[in-house]
């Protein structure tokens, strides 16, 4: 059996505007009525879509879910979203997306994303893709980067990347969030998935290979770091309420633990105790800025972060950041994400237990 573990989704789309307090009154989204009826019309009894599911005082165990049928490795390019500087290294690629066929329909935009335990989509993706709620439950409540949003659990019945097919996918559908438009400047408002590497881990590994602009997916082959590559360091890798986390020190202290964060849009997210203790903030100083996530808008206030070891690599001049009001991501741990991770080819060697970084 398989506990769902509700985290905090971390796809953290950051914008400064010219008012941030008048940003962060941007509502939380919501589902409406005439949606959850529409949802509850399409739902599905568990043992129809082929899993088995057990309530556990305040958990919900499935079984029959996430089964991964892969007969070969597979490579796949990633979906081209260039930062503010396409020239560094990684540039090209803002977070890993890549297109999949979901229910059949290929190019759906899925962002492989370690900050989170599991599969995310909106409303009318979901309702697109035909993907039905499971009947009889509840809706959960989860936070995420802006505040609260209720999510209606479902089941993606398959995910193909590549030759790779993932069966009876167990999802949240909640409401139509702007952190899931993670291509709307290149791709219109077309909206994608979100994708927790923590359904992969039945495989060898995960290589995402900013710097080439591609995914490798192995279900049975050990990793072997590319014989070209000019730096390489392999850092103990562990898992945290379902997320990769490694070890990390900040401007010589530590070790902190910190979790791997491919889906956000950031250098280094401290807590505010952390932040604070490492002279980075204090209560009432610093800019002020409003950051958008699944659950709206909030404030944050952000900074550069002097130095960072994660293994033997060496990171300077990070951007960092910290949220100023409500509940921090994951309870207030830190969180190293995509501005860092994408100047490296990133492997989550799940056999092995260890996040290789090189470049």
């Amino acid at each position: 059996m398989q506990r769902w573990m509700v985290a905090g989704l971390l796809a953290l789309t950051a914008g400064c505007a010219t008012d941030p307090l008048a940003q962060l009154e941007t509502a939380t989204p919501t589902l409406s009525q005439t949606q959850v009826a529409e949802l509850q019309k399409r739902a599905q009894a568990p043992n129809a879509l082929g899993i088995k599911m057990q309530m556990s005082g305040q958990s919900v165990l499935f079984s029959g879910i996430n089964e991964i049928d892969a007969p070969e490795s597979v490579t796949l390019p990633l979906v081209k979203v260039p930062t503010d500087d396409p020239g560094a290294a990684g540039g090209n690629y803002r977070v890993p997306i890549v297109a999949a066929n979901v229910n059949g329909r290929a190019d759906v935009h899925v962002l492989l994303d370690s900050g989170s335990d599991g599969l995310v989509l909106g409303y009318s993706l979901a309702r697109e893709l035909d993907v039905p709620i499971i009947a009889g439950v509840k809706p959960v409540t989860t936070m995420g980067i802006g505040g609260t949003v209720d999510n209606y659990f479902a089941v993606v019945p398959t995910i193909r990347f590549g030759s790779t097919e993932i069966r009876r996918s167990l999802a949240r559908i909640g409401a139509d969030a702007l952190a899931l438009n993670f291509t709307r400047s290149f791709w219109g408002d077309q909206q994608g998935m979100i994708f927790g590497v923590t359904a992969l881990k039945q495989v060898s590994f995960l290589t995402i290979d900013f710097l080439a602009g591609r995914v490798t997916l192995a279900p049975r082959d050990q990793f072997l770091p590319e014989q070209a590559s000019a730096f390489i360091t392999a850092v103990p890798m562990r898992w945290w309420n379902g997320l990769p986390c490694v070890d990390i020190a900040i401007d010589g202290r530590g070790t902190f633990v910190c979790v791997v964060d491919t889906g956000g849009d950031f250098g280094l997210l401290l807590p505010r105790a952390r932040a604070q203790e490492l002279g980075y903030w204090k209560p009432g100083r610093g800019g002020v800025n409003a950051s958008h996530g699944v659950g709206g808008a909030t404030l944050d206030t952000r900074y550069e972060v002097k130095q960072a070891k994660l293994g033997g690599a060496t990171i300077t001049k990070i951007r960092g950041g910290t949220m100023l009001i409500g509940p921090e991501p994951l309870g207030g741990q830190i969180l190293i994400g995509n501005q860092v991770l994408r100047r490296y080819r990133v492997t989550f060697d799940f056999k092995r237990s260890v996040l290789w970084l090189e470049r």
